[in-house]
């Protein structure tokens, strides 16, 4: 699941997981920053993912759904468990999170946070076009 991905990939998704979301973040984008191809816009997409988060936890709950809006727009466009990632799962978590969000004002919670879960098969292909 994880042995073929990218080191900086699984410190990220650990990073993430730990709720350290400004390290994820950190390490992320330098794997963002060296990527090309398909895979550039589904590292973004985690980014903006853990940094809506990271806005959450500090009291920004405005630029968390801007990031969050903007995160799901780039992860949805991916296969359900691309680069071993389960992106399905945590999309669908982290959109429901958000949609519940918009609707109720409600302080940072750890325990609401989805996790990102290695998908149990590995597969690259390029990610669905926008609509």
């Amino acid at each position: 699941m994880t042995a073929g991905a990218d080191p900086r990939l699984r410190e990220g998704i650990a990073l993430y997981n730990h709720h350290r979301f400004f390290e994820c973040h950190e390490v992320l984008e330098r794997l963002w920053l060296d990527t090309t191809g398909p895979a550039k816009d589904f590292y973004k997409g985690l980014i903006q993912a853990a940094v809506a988060f990271h806005h959450w936890s500090k009291g920004n709950p405005a630029g968390a759904k801007t990031l969050a809006r903007s995160a799901a727009g780039y992860l949805k466009r991916y296969p359900p468990d691309y680069l071993g990632v389960d992106v399905g799962r945590f999309v669908a978590q982290f959109a429901e999170l958000f949609q519940w969000l918009r609707r109720h004002r409600h302080a940072y919670d750890a325990h609401l946070v989805p996790t990102i879960q290695w998908a149990a098969s590995a597969s690259r292909p390029a990610p669905r076009k926008r609509r």
